[in-house]
């Protein structure tokens, strides 16, 4: 089962063409160029994270091979 960091509607796009959600409640954990997870269960992308304000979280949808260039993508969840 995936991971989802981001809860978000991955057709809602800003005057950029970026996707955009509310900041998850309580992560502080976030940063710009940070590879994440966003959308639901059914319907999810790899995402880099763009922007980051009060309110929001804004990132653009990456392939799985240029989220591999960031790092490992699997992580043991306890």
């Amino acid at each position: 089962m995936i991971h989802i960091d981001i809860d978000a509607d991955l057709n809602m796009v800003d005057d950029n063409d970026r996707n955009m959600a509310p900041c998850p409640a309580g992560s502080t954990s976030f940063e710009v160029g940070q590879v994440a997870v966003a959308g639901r269960p059914r319907a999810w992308s790899w995402v880099l994270i763009d922007e980051i304000s009060d309110t929001a979280v804004y990132f653009h949808q990456i392939s799985a091979k240029e989220a591999a260039s960031y790092g490992d993508l699997v992580s043991i969840i306890a």
